[in-house]
């Protein structure tokens, strides 16, 4: 069983992407720990804004071993722009890191 004792961020994660959203990231990844599910070291997360007026943001969350997809729909002030994030996940020291695509 896999635990995220320490969790980082890059600082484009800091600057491009609200709490609400970070914190949604992280429960995601921890709903599927403790469901005692596979999670590959690598989740990718794609955000994209919907309607900007109302503040609705859609977020894919995928990974490839073993294959995993789901749709969020919420709302959150926190994305300025369409975004590609990765959380790299260390299993063996329960180290986690938050980063824009652009960042790896």
């Amino acid at each position: 069983m896999f635990n995220i004792d320490k969790k980082y961020m890059t600082i484009g994660i800091k600057e491009n992407l609200g709490i609400d959203i970070q914190l949604f990231i992280w429960s995601e990844i921890e709903k599927r720990i403790n469901l005692k599910e596979d999670v590959d070291y690598l989740q990718v997360f794609n955000i994209k804004i919907v309607d900007e007026i109302n503040d609705i943001v859609e977020i894919e969350h995928t990974q490839e071993i073993p294959k995993y997809k789901n749709i969020s729909v919420i709302k959150s002030k926190g994305v300025k722009n369409n975004l590609k994030v990765f959380v790299i996940l260390e299993l063996e020291t329960g180290y986690a890191t938050m980063l824009l695509a652009t960042e790896y």
